[in-house]
């Protein structure tokens, strides 16, 4: 058998390492069990750090401003409503003909003073759609008083902002601020409903009215400071960007919300640094853990090696046979762990952790819900299993090593 191991082709060692496996059953669960929790491990970590980014953006662009927003040129460095722009139907209906894009959400915004009784706060209104808006950010489910727009002259108000003006739905609210070209804009709503964001900041101070009502508030007929686009994912809107810069009149331009929000494309860019540390040290325990089993391994087998090289196997077979054997243990640890992680990442998925505590409060001041959110996302189980099994091929060149130091029989 030993001189038909020393001069049969591959697929005889193939056929060798794979009923090797078996031989041992326990070892070989335990070296598989090890290399599957690491790619369970890593995919949650991974999957957990793409869903925390993936709820920032999300809070961004389903809450508020959209994947991306078509605005006047100089409104970014001049955020006022002289700076505002009509939207034709033509270029809204291009936009709305625009492969990624799924809706299309006209936005009139500027600030003013709002005030009832002694009570005065700096106020950020924002002109909307009712129907638009509540496809976009869902507002009417995060009505907590009152109801959603009821009238067309009706407002509604964060519930922070509500409690420090003191005023509730059925109460009226007065707004003083300055209008298109510097009219004096002047005007009594009745509150229909209280909100309640995932960012506090706006709880604190965002007021919604009817677009139509904003426009006449601030005299700007006709007239919307931004065209928010939303897509179903900022993948499809970036697909996008180079057909609906081809759509834009001389005036106007594209942001996206990384353009808008530098503040958070930074804190992601930061927290990845960071959890590439964490990462890496994650990857150094799964490797440690599988270099363990597979040193294991080897100490079992030395007597039995010892031999095969005394009575005339060549190192070099041994080695392979070794490899091979390593090799689909990697394969079966991988692919079990991608198949387990799958029901794993999917509850997680589906059933975010909730933060309690201080924590959790620090999350909700931050502008941030206080749970840990996981991603659905293919792309973080393929990188983790294929990070571990180029782990598990690296250790996998082990035998080489030790058996460099075996004695080879003369012929």
């Amino acid at each position: 058998m030993t001189t038909h191991i020393s001069s049969g082709g591959f697929k005889s060692i193939v056929k060798i390492a794979w009923r090797n496996l078996w031989r041992n059953r326990k070892r070989t669960l335990i070296t598989v069990s090890s290399i599957f929790f690491g790619v369970i491990f890593s995919a949650l970590m991974g999957s957990m750090q793409e869903g925390s980014y993936q709820k920032m953006i999300e809070n961004v662009a389903r809450f508020y401003a959209g994947h991306a927003q078509i605005q006047q040129k100089d409104y970014p460095d001049n955020q006022s409503i002289n700076n505002s722009f009509i939207a034709s139907d033509s270029l809204v209906k291009r936009l709305n003909n625009t492969e990624g894009i799924n809706m299309v959400v006209p936005r009139l915004e500027s600030f003013a003073l709002a005030s009832s009784g002694n009570q005065t706060e700096g106020i950020l209104v924002l002109g909307v759609n009712p129907d638009q808006e509540d496809q976009m950010t869902g507002l009417s489910d995060k009505i907590v008083e009152g109801t959603y727009f009821d009238g067309p002259s009706r407002l509604l108000a964060g519930k922070e902002l509500a409690e420090n003006l003191g005023i509730s739905p059925g109460d009226t609210l007065v707004m003083i601020s300055q209008g298109l070209h510097g009219v004096s804009a002047f005007g009594k709503y009745p509150v229909a409903g209280l909100f309640s964001h995932p960012n506090p900041e706006l709880n604190r101070q965002l007021i919604y009215l009817p677009l139509d009502e904003a426009r006449y508030f601030f005299q700007a007929s006709n007239r919307v400071t931004s065209l928010a686009l939303v897509g179903k994912s900022q993948k499809s809107i970036d697909k996008a960007i180079p057909e609906i810069k081809k759509n834009l009149e001389q005036d106007q331009i594209l942001r996206t919300w990384q353009e808008m929000f530098p503040a958070i494309l930074q804190q992601i860019e930061s927290d990845r640094a960071t959890a590439l540390i964490m990462k890496l040290i994650l990857y150094l325990i799964i490797g440690f853990g599988i270099l363990g089993t597979v040193v294991m391994l080897m100490a079992e087998r030395q007597h039995e090696l010892s031999v095969m090289v005394a009575v005339g196997m060549y190192r070099s077979k041994l080695a392979l046979m070794l490899l091979l054997e390593i090799l689909w243990m990697g394969v079966m640890g991988v692919v079990a762990g991608f198949i387990g992680s799958l029901p794993v990442i999917g509850w997680f998925a589906n059933h975010p952790v909730p933060i309690s505590g201080q924590a959790g409060e620090w999350m909700k001041n931050i502008g941030f819900e206080p749970y840990m959110f996981f991603a659905w996302d293919v792309g973080v189980f393929l990188e983790q299993m294929l990070v571990v099994f180029i782990l598990t091929l690296l250790i996998s060149f082990y035998p080489f090593v030790r058996l460099s130091k075996y004695p080879q029989s003369s012929d």
